[in-house]
């Protein structure tokens, strides 16, 4: 009777005092709701739909205000269901669509910007991909850098912002194993765009690594080192940069794979073959002495039809 007159407060109210339980609670909720929304009173009808979360399936209110084009309603309903986390993925994605939609970005900051992870309550992953594809990149990389997603925060870096610089700084504050990883992932692209800076990093890589001191952890192991022969390739086009890192490998790290000692040696002797002082030496400052050693350089050193 009460619902044909439409006295959904009474109802709730009568509902409340014989102790109905919360889904026969929430089915008078929804039913208030469905008849604000009928009655073009958006702002009233998402409050009850509010009231239903975590017993009314969601996609039955975000299609109704979907359809009604109404994204501020839409957006307080997705808040609510985050808050409460009973959020998903394709939920968050909607959310920061809304927000990115009505280009509010302190709203937008406020729900990214949580003081600890027990705060966060929603999909990372899904917030860092809907903004960067929305061009939120400031707000994508905090996301990315403060629940370290590195593999984001460097693609965006690198490939939409073209900040090069800020990616190799990252990157040293890294631990050693993911450094190395993102070095040879990213190494090309930063040793075409900052050489120097890319071989300064490479170097200290392959001997004594350890992280900046803003991404340094105790727990950091001393004296890691990357293996100095894979990252020969990332010179390719560089090979002033490709020198300077081999005679540095060679002098400060003895014992470095037989490959640094050959490519060192083939850059010399090519060098050789344009000097025109007779005095220069290709092999001129090598300290490794072993046969194998010996046995390479002599064929290279005929491949060049050079004097051993």
């Amino acid at each position: 009777m009460l619902f044909k007159k439409n006295l959904f407060e009474m109802a709730i109210n009568l509902a409340k005092s014989q102790h109905l339980d919360s889904d026969g609670l929430a089915q008078i909720f929804m039913q208030y709701g469905d008849h604000l929304y009928s009655k073009g009173n958006h702002d009233g009808a998402v409050q009850q739909y509010i009231r239903t979360i975590g017993k009314l399936e969601p996609s039955y209110v975000i299609r109704k205000f979907l359809d009604a084009q109404r994204i501020h309603n839409l957006t307080a309903y997705l808040q609510t269901l985050h808050r409460q986390s009973l959020a998903n993925a394709d939920h968050t994605t909607l959310l920061l669509n809304c927000y990115t939609k009505l280009k509010d970005s302190s709203k937008l900051e406020e729900f990214i910007k949580k003081k600890s992870e027990s705060e966060v309550h929603f999909d990372v992953e899904t917030a860092i991909k809907v903004l960067r594809q929305a061009g939120y990149y400031s707000h994508a990389l905090y996301l990315a850098e403060n629940h370290a997603h590195h593999e984001w925060y460097l693609k965006i870096q690198l490939e939409d912002i073209k900040n090069y610089q800020e990616a190799l700084r990252y990157i040293g504050k890294l631990p050693f194993e993911q450094a190395e990883s993102n070095m040879k992932r990213y190494g090309k692209i930063l040793m075409h765009h900052i050489p120097e800076q890319t071989t300064q990093l490479l170097k200290g890589l392959c001997t004594d690594y350890r992280p900046s001191l803003e991404g340094r952890s105790d727990r950091e192991a001393p004296g890691c080192r990357a293996n100095s022969e894979e990252f020969i390739p990332i010179f390719a086009n560089n090979p002033r940069e490709l020198k300077a890192f081999l005679e540095h490998m060679s002098e400060v790290q003895p014992d470095s794979p037989q490959g640094i000692y050959d490519t060192l040696l083939e850059l010399r002797l090519q060098n050789w073959a344009h000097e025109k002082d007779p005095q220069v030496r290709p092999g001129q400052g090598f300290r490794r002495k072993d046969s194998s050693c010996r046995l390479h350089s002599s064929v290279l050193v005929a491949a060049f039809h050079c004097i051993p």
